[in-house]
């Protein structure tokens, strides 16, 4: 074996290399406008959609109740429709199929 001779040669590294690329918080004038969602959801029809994608659901007090009772979809007073639930896989199916009802801005 032989022994292993290290150079004395300094090594050239190029200044792109060398960076540190950072993220910058942004300026508080170009703040991103707050989420649309744009279309009027009728719970009803929601239902129809969730048994064209195998998700069982039934209404009870005015509450579509998915996945066996795990997921609540419901239309509180403002009109916003407020989904609630455990994470889970069927959480975040429903979750997608609901967002794929509306047009987000």
């Amino acid at each position: 074996d032989k022994p292993i001779s290290m150079s004395s040669d300094l090594m050239e590294v190029d200044e792109e290399e060398t960076k540190i690329l950072t993220l910058e918080p942004t300026l508080t004038n170009n703040l991103p406008h707050d989420t649309v969602f744009i279309n009027e959801l009728k719970l009803s029809e929601f239902k129809q959609i969730l048994a064209k994608s195998n998700i069982t659901s039934e209404f009870s007090g005015g509450v579509l109740w998915c996945c066996n009772g795990t997921i609540a979809i419901r239309r509180v007073e403002s009109g916003r429709v407020l989904i609630e639930g455990c994470i889970s896989e069927d959480y975040y199916k429903v979750r997608e199929l609901l967002y794929e009802q509306y047009a987000i801005l």
